[in-house]
């Protein structure tokens, strides 16, 4: 709110009309409507504006990076993909363990795979023989006898 003064003198021998006006915080007089009028008040208020949001931004910068979740296995913190991942509902399923950072998730996923591939190789090799105890024996219901 703009504050305006002027001295009953002034007022008398200029007139109201005339630069006699005094506002606060502002140098030298002017009319009436100059002194009432905010020209720099916009820019002032875009600046402080600015300066608000660009201070919002950092501190809810800092509180995410603080809230940022930490790997159980390698001590790293996350990425913003990974977190993304243990936290958005539908890919949340395949995230695997929630606690590791993605190099060490990668890591259980390459380990699984390669795992599944020994398993698969030794199902489709075919059995060893196994040693028969007594050889040359039949091994039937109806067998010769010695």
């Amino acid at each position: 709110m703009p504050v305006v003064v002027t001295t009953l003198e002034q007022l008398q021998e200029h007139g109201a009309g005339a630069a006699v006006w005094r506002r606060l915080g502002r140098t030298g007089e002017q009319t009436l409507t100059a002194a009432l009028d905010n020209p720099d008040g916009h820019a002032l208020y875009r600046a402080q504006e600015a300066r608000a949001d660009a201070a919002d931004q950092q501190r809810r910068a800092a509180q995410r990076e603080a809230e940022r979740p930490v790997c159980t296995r390698c001590g790293g913190k996350f990425t913003d993909a990974r977190w993304e991942e243990i936290t958005v509902h539908r890919t949340a399923v395949r995230a695997g363990d929630k606690s590791v950072c993605g190099p060490c998730h990668a890591d259980d996923v390459a380990r699984q795979e390669a795992a599944a591939e020994a398993a698969r190789l030794e199902a489709a090799a075919p059995p060893a023989p196994q040693d028969d105890p007594e050889p040359g024996r039949g091994r039937g219901w109806f067998r010769r006898r010695p």
